[in-house]
């Protein structure tokens, strides 16, 4: 297993679905080798291991999960985003995991739509909100039903809020130098879109990327 050229892979392919509005194409034997490759790094442990080699091995090894984890996010948050816009996608280009994702978010979204579109057209003067209530658990049920589905599949979804705030997390404030896509934080918050000259608060792992990436730029507090 050559980890320099797996990482490269894994870094052009977040990369590309950083930079473009549509999904990469990810199929499921690639996603399986992330995978794995992510098995092996987590497992590794050097024989003659030094205070340097441990250092080093722990840095690549948060990168790498870093990456595939945010490159992960990055197309859940395009999924949505086309879901909620009953917008269709290309279905060769996902993991069966996000296909199914997709199409029970469209399936839960086309179904209140239609409640919706009968209760106007039945002349309902109120609007019943037990029955909207109901609706939206089940909606949130829907969802949450194929998140741990997608979880049993080597999850799509993010772990819960819970753990991330356990963990802290600094921030940087950044100046975008060109139009960027939406992202994902490693906060699990939604960013962007983002327009040239937008300024924003990010996470600094994600701020450092943008700026290797030359998108964005620190502002300086003084």
């Amino acid at each position: 297993m050559d980890l320099k050229k797996d990482y490269k892979k894994l870094y052009q392919q977040w990369h590309k679905e950083f930079k473009q509005i549509k999904l990469t194409e990810l199929n499921q034997d690639l996603f399986n080798y992330y995978k794995k490759t992510l098995n092996f790094i987590d497992e590794y442990k050097e024989d003659n291991s030094n205070e340097l080699k441990d250092l080093i091995l722990n840095s690549y090894k948060e990168n790498f999960n870093f990456l595939f984890d945010d490159f992960l996010k990055l197309r859940e948050v395009k999924i949505i985003s086309s879901a909620l816009a009953l917008k269709e996608i290309n279905l060769n280009n996902v993991i069966e995991a996000e296909k199914l994702f997709y199409q029970n978010l469209v399936g839960t979204i086309k179904g209140f739509k239609k409640v919706k579109t009968l209760s106007l057209y039945q002349g309902e003067s109120e609007i019943n909100l037990e029955d909207l209530i109901k609706s939206e658990v089940k909606i949130k049920e829907d969802i949450k039903e194929v998140s741990i589905s997608n979880k049993k599949e080597n999850s799509l979804i993010s772990e819960s809020n819970d753990l991330i705030d356990e963990v802290k997390i600094d921030y940087t404030l950044v100046r975008f130098l060109k139009e960027t896509p939406p992202l994902v934080g490693i906060d699990l918050i939604n960013y962007g879109p983002f327009k040239k000259e937008d300024i924003a608060n990010l996470p600094q792992k994600n701020a450092n990327i943008l700026m290797n990436e030359k998108f964005a730029e620190k502002i300086e507090l003084n």
